[in-house]
């Protein structure tokens, strides 16, 4: 049995995996495609996981499976999904001990690891996940496209694509999203856009947001509100969060992942210093789900 334990945070635009032996040291890391899981056909969803897993393998020098493997997976956060992915990898034969649950909770625990806080991811989806200081779990949000993620990469550039139409049309303000968005997408015409967001995936029309907050940065009105209503709608999954979990001590710690909230990222600055209003106390440094995955694997042969 080798000593290597093997961590995956797939999400919306990548699937990530990290290797580290038993003293918790990297050893490997990797990127692969999205995983995103469906729960029509949740055993079809994992062929990125097991891809990527047998080249972390190859890249650890492993001839068999990896002592344990956590794999923090988006839409695996319910039963029986959870239990049929997971049987899944077992058939694979990736590592002996085999565990399945959300990508936001292996960020979580990269961020806070057993002690308590808040996790805000905005990506592709958005959800808050938080433990409070007697150890209780609230989730808010993750109830996807067409019931929530409201603020998140996806919602923010279904909003600006409605924009540049009302926009088009006359039913609402021109906007500088409308030739930003042509040019991303390398369309001539807003009309275009009528045939490639029938064809577009959920992720494709997150990868606009940027868009989005360029156009506000350069004081696109509308674009400035639907940024606004974002960060709004973002901080109100940690109020709930917040309430739901509370009385607390001191300010709830609150850490941020995601394509839109990441180091670097077009809400982080925004988000943050909404957050510090509001009686939290935003951690800095970025989050690494797939370690947090991968120490979580660790922690499941302890347990």
């Amino acid at each position: 049995m080798s000593d290597y334990f093997l961590g995956i945070d797939g999400g919306g635009t990548r699937t990530r995996a990290v290797v580290v032996d038993a003293s918790g040291a990297e050893v490997a890391r990797l990127a692969g495609a999205a995983t995103l899981v469906d729960p029509a056909s949740p055993v079809d969803s994992v062929s990125e996981v097991v891809s990527v897993s047998r080249a972390a393998a190859r890249e650890t020098g492993l001839d068999g499976p990896f002592r344990a493997m956590w794999a923090g997976l988006a839409g695996a956060g319910s039963e029986p999904v959870r239990t049929e992915v997971e049987n899944a990898l077992i058939g694979h034969g990736l590592a002996t001990q085999v565990s399945v649950g959300t990508d936001a909770l292996a960020a979580f625990f990269d961020a806070f690891d057993d002690e308590p806080g808040i996790l805000l991811v905005a990506g592709t989806g958005s959800v808050a996940l938080g433990r409070g200081e007697q150890g209780q779990w609230r989730k808010v949000g993750g109830w996807g496209l067409l019931l929530g993620d409201e603020g998140s990469g996806y919602a923010l550039a279904m909003a600006g694509l409605r924009g540049v139409a009302r926009g088009r049309d006359g039913r609402g303000p021109s906007t500088l999203m409308e030739p930003k968005v042509l040019d991303a997408l390398g369309l001539d015409d807003p009309q275009d856009l009528i045939a490639w967001v029938a064809l577009a995936s959920k992720r494709d029309i997150a990868a606009l947001a940027p868009v989005v907050c360029a156009a506000a940065e350069e004081g696109d009105e509308l674009a400035t509100l639907l940024v606004e209503t974002s960060i709004e709608d973002l901080v109100g999954h940690v109020l709930t969060v917040i309430r739901a979990l509370g009385p607390w001590t001191g300010r709830p710690r609150v850490a941020t992942v995601g394509g839109l909230l990441a180091e670097g990222r077009p809400l982080r600055a925004r988000l943050q210093a909404a957050l510090s209003g509001v009686l939290c106390t935003p951690i800095q440094r970025p989050v690494d789900a797939a370690h947090g995955a991968a120490l979580m694997a660790m922690r499941s042969v302890e347990d």
